[in-house]
């Protein structure tokens, strides 16, 4: 642990890879594919503030802003100021990456986001989110979020092991962290960095600059405004920051779980 946060590392060089994971999710998302990269680079995959093994029961605050802080106090106990780092995230995770790299441009060099929920209003991103009975159970009806969670919490082993029979195609450890989080964690962390963000602000933050942007979502992934992105982009509200767009046929959300190898090649811009 370095302050909140708990995180694997390995490997050593004069550059850092630290990859962020997104919502009800856990480093573990970033399996043994992703231990190559060690081999040539410092890598560091944290459990974000709240969730998997940061779970912190006694917190009440998971803004943006405490997000970032954690983020801080694990970059320093590693040393990651002293080098350069390419930051790849997923979903949820990509705001803060953005979010962190524009508050430490001089460090970030790179950030790569997988499935990013990048919509143009709250609004959009509310009615996007909100289109399933689940997500609108835990979005819009905060008094039966807060029951379902506090019963997950009672019971996490069990919630886990639901949600791996549920969810057979995502690996053990991955569905299994799901339930590794508190009610203001869900709460504050998709209000911050999923509904909230103010993509064309945190892009344009990049503009001064060398931080070169990635955006990389599946053709079958329905989180986030592609559209908005790209015409984001060709309007040139975020050209100074340089976004490359990527689609990947046939893939969905879970890319960093469906396609490892092309993940890693993305934080090396291949």
């Amino acid at each position: 642990m370095h302050g909140p946060l708990y995180a694997r590392s390995g490997g050593s060089g004069d550059r850092s890879v630290m990859l962020l994971h997104g919502l009800v999710s856990s480093g573990d998302l970033f399996g043994a594919p992703y231990d190559r990269l060690a081999e040539d680079n410092r890598l560091v995959v944290p459990d974000l503030l709240g969730f998997g093994r940061s779970l912190d029961p006694s917190r009440r605050s998971f803004s943006a802003e405490a997000h970032l802080d954690a983020l801080d106090t694990l970059a320093r106990g590693l040393g990651l100021f002293d080098s350069k780092v390419t930051v790849g995230a997923h979903s949820m995770g990509s705001a803060l990456a953005l979010m962190w790299a524009g508050r430490h441009p001089q460090v970030v060099d790179r950030v790569v986001c997988w499935g990013a929920p990048i919509y143009s209003s709250r609004a959009a991103a509310s009615s996007q989110i909100s289109g399933s009975a689940m997500t609108r159970l835990f979005v819009m009806d905060t008094g039966i979020a807060r029951r379902v969670c506090a019963l997950s919490c009672q019971n996490r082993v069990a919630a886990g092991w639901i949600t791996a029979a549920f969810e057979p195609g995502l690996p053990i450890p991955v569905a299994r962290a799901v339930s590794l989080h508190t009610w203001p964690a869900y709460r504050d962390s998709i209000r911050d960095l999923v509904i909230e963000p103010d993509w064309p602000s945190l892009l344009q933050g990049l503009t001064s600059s060398a931080v070169q942007t990635e955006l990389v979502w599946g053709s079958n992934d329905s989180v986030g405004d592609q559209r908005y992105a790209a015409d984001l982009s060709a309007a040139g509200i975020a050209a100074a920051a340089n976004p490359r767009l990527t689609l990947v046929d046939r893939a969905n959300h879970h890319l960093p779980m469906t396609h490892p190898a092309l993940c890693i090649g993305s934080l090396a811009g291949s």
